[in-house]
């Protein structure tokens, strides 16, 4: 019986086994923590990292340093692979003309919506987005939409009902904040407790209402 050849990565002839074993430590960490997302720790994003690197070897030609190179080629595959795996991160406002990225003449980066769901690009994006996010990474708080049901996260995220809702009714004010607390943005413990009681409350009047008529 004969014995399957171990598959070993070969290098590149100029690049030597530390030269790359250094960049691809460099590289991994970097883009490890820059693209974790959902349940891939950082620890899965720096191995996917170390497989896209070593397949890119095979497209090297020596025209410019290693490390730039595999930057790249390892930057483009992990941009990718979170976008088919957990949401776009090509969002439609970096390229609109009304982008304001320093926050310069805006609170939201837009010059042109004070809520940019009401923009239909960026609604369109975001809906996709928290639709393949909240599926990975569901918020974990409680909602008593009614005092004969307690609802669960995955029960919000699974029905649609509920969160036509919440779109719906909640306060203006508290928009911008509910849509960062919806999408998994970083967001203060304060903001956190005062958005879940909105939605809460925001629930509760709407089911007490409905019952009345």
């Amino acid at each position: 019986m004969s014995k399957k050849k171990k598959k070993t990565t070969k290098l590149p002839n100029n690049v030597s086994e530390e030269e790359f074993l250094t960049v691809l430590d460099n590289i991994s960490k970097r883009l490890g923590n820059k693209f974790k997302f959902g349940y891939h720790t950082y620890e899965d994003m720096k191995q996917q990292a170390a497989i896209f690197a070593i397949e890119g070897l095979e497209r090297y030609d020596s025209s410019r340093p290693l490390e730039n190179f595999l930057w790249t080629h390892v930057r483009n595959r992990l941009f990718n692979y979170k976008r088919d795996h957990y949401q776009r991160p090509d969002n439609p406002c970096t390229t609109c003309p009304f982008y304001d990225k320093n926050y310069e003449k805006s609170d939201n980066q837009c010059t042109e919506y004070s809520n940019k769901v009401n923009c239909s690009l960026y609604n369109a994006w975001y809906t996709r987005n928290t639709a393949k996010k909240n599926i990975m990474k569901p918020v974990d708080i409680e909602v008593a939409p009614s005092p004969s049901k307690q609802l669960d996260v995955n029960d919000i995220v699974d029905n649609t009902e509920i969160l036509n809702i919440i779109d719906i009714k909640i306060p203006t004010q508290y928009r911008d904040l509910y849509l960062k607390f919806r999408h998994g943005d970083k967001i203060t413990k304060n903001d956190q407790r005062k958005i879940i009681n909105i939605i809460k409350t925001t629930l509760k009047e709407h089911y007490e209402n409905d019952k009345d008529q």
